[in-house]
């Protein structure tokens, strides 16, 4: 028997058989992780979806509400806005999907300001955590509102100066001690959009932000929300 050749032919196939594992290895998966937080600076109740799962099963998102944060994967992830289940139609309507690009090991907040995926945006939240100073707590301000223009807000004395659509401030500390003022204003003039006020309680971590149109009425019109991102 000619063994020679014998062994060339196992040694072709042992090679063939590690360069086929190696093109069919399993893709390296991503385990990178972000908290993120969904704000409904919308009209209607909806419902978010990462990748076709829900992810906010225990209820809808209410108008003016807020998820908490979810733990999700970093990277880009697309996240689809679905309306309330219609039980007339039996039909789940998705509104839009989007697909943000999150940098791992950071909080983030997704606001929805339509019903288009041009109305959402994602904020870093930057949070202040382990301020234990007295007396005070943390505030900033986002503009979720497509047709306000640049805006300011004033609470509790401090000013949020010229926030433009999808942008944010940074937090800033808040006197606690009174039922602190809130005013909108259109920047770069005297004309107040809403007055109001707002309870601060000491310690919080507070996102207030513009939301609905300078023309709309009802849950359309221009308010002002807020959620709290840690306390």
């Amino acid at each position: 028997m000619n063994i020679k050749p014998l062994l060339l032919v196992i040694c072709a196939a042992f090679f063939c058989f590690e360069a086929c594992k190696k093109n069919n290895d399993a893709p390296t998966i991503n385990t990178s992780i972000d908290s993120l937080n969904f704000i409904n600076a919308y009209s209607i109740p909806f419902n978010i979806y990462l990748n076709g799962s829900r992810l906010n099963s225990n209820s809808n998102l209410s108008i003016g509400g807020s998820s908490g944060y979810y733990t999700v994967p970093s990277g880009k992830q697309t996240y689809q806005v679905k309306k309330v289940f219609d039980a007339s139609t039996a039909v789940v309507q998705t509104l839009f999907s989007y697909t943000p690009d999150l940098t791992a090991h950071h909080y983030y907040s997704l606001f929805v300001a339509g019903a288009s995926d041009s109305s959402a945006f994602v904020i870093q939240d930057n949070l202040p955590l382990g301020d234990t100073t007295s007396g005070v707590c943390q505030v900033r301000f986002v503009n979720a509102s497509p047709d306000a223009g640049n805006v300011d807000l004033s609470i509790g004395g401090i000013t949020y100066p010229n926030q433009a659509f999808k942008t944010g401030s940074a937090f800033g500390h808040v006197d606690t001690a009174t039922l602190s003022p809130i005013i909108l204003i259109k920047s770069g003039t005297t004309d107040t959009l809403i007055n109001g006020h707002y309870p601060l309680l000491q310690g919080y971590i507070y996102t207030f932000y513009a939301k609905g149109s300078l023309t709309g009425t009802g849950n359309s019109a221009l308010g002002i929300g807020v959620t709290v991102n840690a306390q």
